[in-house]
């Protein structure tokens, strides 16, 4: 409300019809899977409903016109909103979200290999923009400290809470886990977060148009697929977010042990 006081009625309006309509192009994307996974199955239409309405809410929070902290160089305004509207959801539906969206802080037991995997992711992605930079002979972007609390704090939780967390659980619990991936119990969730987790960031609808990414949508739906898996192994959101931020803060590890051995100051 206060968004739409300053930013305008029209703006806000505007930023949640393009939002409305870029849940339908998501959801229809899938739809062939989704129609699959759910084929004959109670409540399908409302899981469906459900599904869009969680897409929509995500992608309007993010876009609305942004009047908070528009001097700075990330939009922590969206992802504020996104993170208290997923709080307020989770609050209301608490036991589903401890036991089954994987909020509670018991891991499931044989939880060890899916926190070694995000160990090794961060240990990966700091070695591999490491040797990146190394090839390219120039030094990256210096560091910033805005773009280190972006890589650590809550834009990458929002992403799992909602994908690895109420998706994933709304899913679940309504295709069942029939299979065994890796000493997880999987299902079509996971198939079907992993591919919105990959259109997610390749196929996005914006007021400038349609921008379609596909190595984007494979590259992050394979890495949305591994985070989904850490997810259902351990049994808890929280270590998926860890293995989400190694990403970002190998990156950012990489890019501080490149400046010292300059001798730069790591951090600006």
């Amino acid at each position: 409300m206060l968004v739409g006081v300053l930013a305008g009625p029209a703006a806000v309006l505007r930023a949640g019809g393009i939002s409305l309509a870029d849940a339908a192009l998501t959801v229809v994307a899938v739809g062939p899977l989704l129609a699959i996974a759910l084929w004959r199955r109670p409540g399908a239409l409302r899981v469906v409903a459900v599904l869009a309405v969680l897409i929509a809410c995500s992608r309007w929070a993010h876009s609305l016109p942004r009047v908070f902290g528009v001097e700075l160089e990330y939009n922590w305004q969206g992802k504020t909103m996104e993170l208290l509207w997923l709080v307020a959801l989770f609050l209301a539906l608490w036991p589903w979200a401890r036991e089954e969206a994987g909020l509670g802080l018991r891991l499931k037991p044989g939880w060890r290999p899916a926190g070694w995997v995000v160990v090794g992711l961060f240990v990966g992605f700091t070695l591999l923009f490491l040797w990146n930079y190394a090839d390219a002979g120039a030094p990256p972007d210096p560091m910033d400290t805005e773009r280190l609390l972006f890589d650590a704090a809550h834009p990458n939780l929002v992403e799992e809470l909602l994908v690895h967390g109420a998706m994933l659980a709304v899913l679940d619990r309504a295709c069942g886990t029939p299979w065994r991936f890796l000493g997880a119990d999987v299902g079509w969730g996971l198939v079907l977060t992993s591919l919105w987790f990959g259109l997610w960031h390749g196929l996005v609808l914006t007021a400038d148009g349609l921008v379609v990414e596909p190595v984007a949508i494979l590259s992050t739906g394979l890495v949305g697929l591994l985070l989904g898996w850490v997810r259902l192994r351990s049994g808890s959101v929280w270590l998926a977010y860890a293995g989400h931020c190694t990403i970002e803060l190998g990156q950012d590890a990489a890019t501080m042990v490149w400046a010292m051995l300059g001798g730069n100051v790591p951090l600006g």
